[in-house]
């Protein structure tokens, strides 16, 4: 009798015991991810407060970001360099990669807008309040992109529509690899005023807003992102697209001088 209560006893506890280990094997740490992202620079601080909320949630997931401009990263795209997510503002450059099969078509998404801005140092003696005096002689310089950048494409459009392009062409002091020249421009006095994206003004505490492009002078300008054909990773990309478009990650952007649009 006491032999078979032992018996008893030790197979309850094999038997308890094969659980706790099933369970623990069922528990693994999930495996780590990489995601390579590329991105406008006008992103960078924005991204790199929701990868922490990200990560709060998806421990195993590491970004990876790339910032430079639209032209550039199309370019590294097309030439085979291993990217997940591209996130842009300029239309054309997804839309070439698009055509190209280099992006999974189901995944680009409409992410946020922003508007364009006239910018000044803070402590800039000139007074300006309309996009249409930038053909003022007391503006002997303004910091714009090139169309090779999103923001250059945008800018042209505004003073063509504004019908003051030309005139404000010959002054100009280009950006041609990524936005932040624009404003390190008029930051160092390279420049009396520039050109950007509103977000990229308000990432710097040297500079002020002097004022903002009316909505009429250009087409909404909107930040679209999706998975790359050649991702190594496409599930956990498009989980953190679902991420990037949520209501949670829209009150961050919001923060940092982007708008909610709504859904493409």
């Amino acid at each position: 009798m006491i032999n078979t209560s032992r018996f008893l006893i030790l197979f309850s506890c094999v038997v308890a015991f094969c659980f706790w280990l099933g369970s623990c094997t069922n528990q693994l740490p999930a495996k780590a991810v990489s995601i390579n992202f590329a991105a406008g620079p006008q992103y960078r601080d924005v991204l790199i407060e929701l990868e922490r909320q990200y990560r709060q949630e998806k421990f195993n997931v590491t970004i990876n970001y790339t910032f430079s401009g639209a032209t550039a990263l199309k370019e590294r795209i097309e030439q085979g360099e291993s990217f997940d997510i591209f996130l842009i503002t300029s239309k054309l450059a997804l839309n070439e990669l698009d055509k190209k099969g280099l992006v999974l078509s189901e995944t680009i998404k409409d992410l946020v807008g922003t508007q364009m801005v006239l910018i000044v140092p803070v402590d800039s003696p000139i007074a300006i309040a309309d996009f249409k005096e930038l053909t003022s002689d007391r503006i002997k310089t303004i910091a714009m992109g090139t169309e090779r950048l999103g923001v250059g494409q945008y800018t042209k459009e505004i003073l063509t529509n504004l019908g003051i392009f030309k005139q404000v062409q010959s002054k100009a002091v280009w950006a041609n690899v990524e936005i932040r020249e624009i404003s390190k421009a008029v930051e160092s006095n390279q420049a009396d005023i520039g050109i950007t994206y509103l977000p990229e003004a308000k990432s710097s505490n040297k500079l002020k807003i002097a004022a903002i492009a009316p909505a009429s002078s250009h087409k909404p300008i909107i930040a679209k992102l999706a998975v790359l054909k050649n991702s190594q990773h496409p599930v956990e990309a498009k989980a953190l697209i679902e991420f990037l478009t949520s209501a949670k990650a829209m009150s961050i952007f919001e923060k940092y001088g982007f708008t909610t649009i709504s859904p493409s």
